[in-house]
């Protein structure tokens, strides 16, 4: 059941409001803890699961001759984990990763690169992928493996390629539709959801094909970074909020400042 009606304050502009998260449980965090704090009613619906490559044959013989590549340019965390899990599953050592550049496109993957690997050598002033490909400095006739997912888009590579790098892109890990997208097309139907969280492009489009008919109402998309933005627009979003950062905790804040009526300065 929804929680009672009650009126937002500074201290609470949650209040009354059903917050959903469409990220894996396991990033979830803090994020039920900070809903609640903030009079919220905190929903954790995954969008998403991560499930290995259909073959391993690819990213095995790339991994297998790492020492030949330049960089390795990672543009995910998913891509980071299952990168380093396959290397460990298969005998490759890390420091063969280690001895390579490291580039990484925002400071969610710079932290997890550094806690696994160590410090990455590059990361681009503005968090994105489009970003990393005009920045990265000396890729003329350099080598990069690009672990990533099977819905990337090819403007990294394509970027890359563009500017005389030689570029292996490897699929590490598949993105499909999460357990939660039931319950969130539900929720969808019967009005009973105030703000959808996105930090993925991919997670947009799979709450949007399975609630695209028979909703009741739309409710405000929340998104972390322009891509993710411009997808919920693509798929109908009447509005679209962008956090701006690169942290769960900004796509709250984002959230309470929406609801109390900081719309001015939105997204969409």
């Amino acid at each position: 059941m929804r929680s009672p009606v009650a009126h937002a304050t500074p201290a609470r502009p949650l209040a009354a409001k059903r917050i959903v998260l469409t990220r894996p449980s396991t990033q979830a965090g803090d994020f039920e803890d900070r809903v609640r704090t903030l009079g919220g009613e905190p929903v954790i619906a995954p969008a998403i699961a991560v499930v290995p490559p259909e073959t391993w044959t690819i990213p095995d013989a790339a991994l297998r001759r790492v020492g030949t590549y330049d960089w390795i340019a990672f543009t995910s965390a998913n891509a980071v984990r299952a990168l380093l899990e396959r290397a460990d599953a298969i005998g490759v050592p890390r420091d063969d990763l280690r001895s390579r550049q490291l580039a990484v496109v925002g400071p969610a993957t710079a932290a997890l690169v550094s806690t696994t690997l160590r410090s990455p050598d590059f990361v681009p002033a503005v968090h994105t992928a489009e970003a990393l490909a005009l920045e990265l400095a000396d890729v003329e006739n350099a080598r990069l493996l690009l672990p990533r997912g099977d819905l990337a888009t090819d403007t990294l590579p394509n970027t890359l390629r563009g500017r005389g790098a030689f570029v292996d892109e490897i699929v590490v890990y598949q993105t499909v539709p999460g357990p939660g997208i039931p319950d969130i097309a539900a929720q969808l139907r019967h009005g009973d959801v105030d703000a959808l969280l996105f930090a993925s492009a991919s997670a947009v489009r799979f709450v949007a094909d399975a609630a695209r008919t028979n909703t009741a109402r739309w409710p405000v998309a929340v998104c972390l970074g322009p891509v993710t933005a411009d997808a919920a627009r693509a798929a109908g979003f009447e509005h679209v909020v962008v956090a701006d950062g690169t942290s769960q905790n900004e796509l709250i804040e984002r959230t309470a400042r929406w609801f109390m009526g900081a719309a001015s300065d939105e997204g969409g």
